[in-house]
C-alpha cells in the first residue's frame, strides 16, 4: 500500500474512533457535564503530549509564526466545545450528520486561504453526501433543527477551518506540533469555560464508567485521532480528508444505535449506502487526478520512513499511537489538485 493508501486507511481508522466516541460520551454525561468531561479529557491528552513530545514541540515552535499554528488550532477547539454542547442537546445521530457537513465548507474555504483552485468534480459528490446524511440521520423525516443542531453546524464549519488552516499549518510545522498546539488549545478553551460557566467539578461524583469513557476520549479520540488526521494532511488535500470523514456518520449511527438506542431506519441505510459510494469515488477521482503529478505532489517530500512502523513503535512505546514523521516539505500540501 503507498502512502496515500495509508493516509486515506488512517482517516477511515480515524471516523471509526470518533463516531464510537460520539456515542460513549453521551452515556458519560450522566455523571459529568459537557465541559468538564472536555477539559479532563484534553487536560490527559495534554500530559500525555506533553511527557512525551514536549521538548519537540518546543523545538518545533521556536522561529515558527502564531499564525503557522494558532488558526488551526482555535478552529479545533470552537469545533470540540460546540460538538460536545451538541451532543448534550440533540442526538449523536444528529450531530453526526452536523460534523460531517466540512465536506461542503472545506474546498470553499480552501479556494480562500490557500488559493487553490476549486474543482468542479466536487461539487456532485458534495450534493449527494449531503442527501445521503440527511437519509441516513433523518429516521424518515424527523430530522429538526434546535440549539443542538446549531451547535452541530458550527463544528462542521470550524473542523472545516481546522483542516484547511492545518493543512497550511503542516507546511511549515511537523505533525506533532501541531497535534499539540491543537491538543493544548483546545484544553485552555474547555477549562476556561468549565470554570466560567459551569459548577465546581465533583469528581468523587463522577461514575467509573464515565472515567473510562473519558480516558478513552482522550488517548484514542484524541491523541490518536490528531495524529491520524495530521498525517493524512501532510500526503492529502484537506477536501480529499473531509469527504473521508463523512463516513463518521456512518459508524456514528451504528454505535448509538447499539450503545444507546437510537433509531437506523431503512433510508438511513441507503443514505449509508449513498455515503460508501460517493466517499469510494472521489478518493478513486481524486487519486487519478493526483497520479500523474503523483510524484510531483510528492516532489521535494522527504520520503516518509515507513510510517507504519512508525506509528506501530509509538504506540507499543506510549500506549497511544502518535505517527513519528518529520517536518513536511513547504510547497507539498499545496502541490495536488
Amino acid at each position: 500500500m503507498d502512502i496515500r493508501g495509508i493516509c486515506v486507511a488512517s482517516v477511515v481508522l480515524q471516523t471509526v474512533i470518533f463516531g464510537s466516541g460520539s456515542a460513549f460520551t453521551k452515556l458519560a454525561y450522566d455523571s459529568i457535564s459537557p465541559m468538564w468531561a472536555l477539559a479532563v479529557r484534553f487536560g490527559l491528552a495534554s500530559a500525555v503530549f506533553a511527557v512525551l513530545f514536549g521538548p519537540r514541540i518546543v523545538r518545533g515552535l521556536k522561529g515558527a509564526r502564531i499564525a503557522d499554528w494558532l488558526p488551526a488550532a482555535l478552529c479545533m477547539a470552537v469545533s470540540y466545545i460546540s460538538c460536545n454542547v451538541a451532543l448534550d442537546l440533540t442526538t449523536a445521530t444528529n450531530v453526526g450528520f452536523l460534523m460531517a457537513l466540512p465536506v461542503v465548507f472545506t474546498p470553499i474555504l480552501a479556494a480562500f486561504v490557500t488559493r487553490r483552485r476549486y474543482r468542479l468534480a466536487h461539487l456532485p459528490f458534495q450534493v449527494a453526501v449531503v442527501g445521503g446524511l440527511y437519509l441516513l440521520c433523518s429516521s424518515g423525516g424527523s430530522f429538526t433543527f434546535g440549539w443542538g443542531e446549531f451547535c452541530g453546524l458550527l463544528t462542521a464549519v470550524s473542523l472545516a477551518g481546522a483542516l484547511v488552516f492545518g493543512e497550511r499549518g503542516l507546511a511549515r510545522l511537523d505533525v506533532v506540533t501541531v497535534s499539540g498546539t491543537q491538543i493544548f488549545v483546545t484544553f485552555a478553551a474547555s477549562l476556561a469555560g468549565a470554570l466560567l460557566f459551569d459548577k465546581p467539578l465533583d469528581a468523587g461524583a463522577v461514575q467509573p464508567m464515565a472515567w473510562g469513557v473519558v480516558a478513552f476520549l482522550a488517548l484514542a479520540s484524541t491523541c490518536l485521532t490528531f495524529a491520524l488526521q495530521n498525517m493524512a494532511l501532510t500526503h492529502l488535500p484537506s477536501s480529499t480528508v473531509s469527504m473521508l470523514l463523512t463516513g463518521e456518520p456512518i459508524f456514528t449511527a451504528l454505535f448509538s444505535w447499539g450503545v444507546l438506542g437510537e433509531t437506523l431506519s431503512a433510508m438511513g441505510l441507503v443514505g449509508a449506502a449513498i455515503i460508501i459510494v460517493c466517499v469510494v469515488a472521489e478518493t478513486w477521482i481524486d487519486s487519478r487526478a493526483a497520479s500523474p503529478s503523483g510524484k510531483a505532489a510528492g516532489k521535494g517530500t522527504a520520503p516518509a520512513a515507513d510510517p507504519v512502523s512508525a506509528l506501530a513503535d509509538a504506540t507499543m512505546s506510549a500506549s497511544v499511537a502518535v505517527p513519528q514523521l518529520g517536518v513536511s516539505q513547504p510547497q507539498a500540501a499545496y502541490e495536488r489538485l
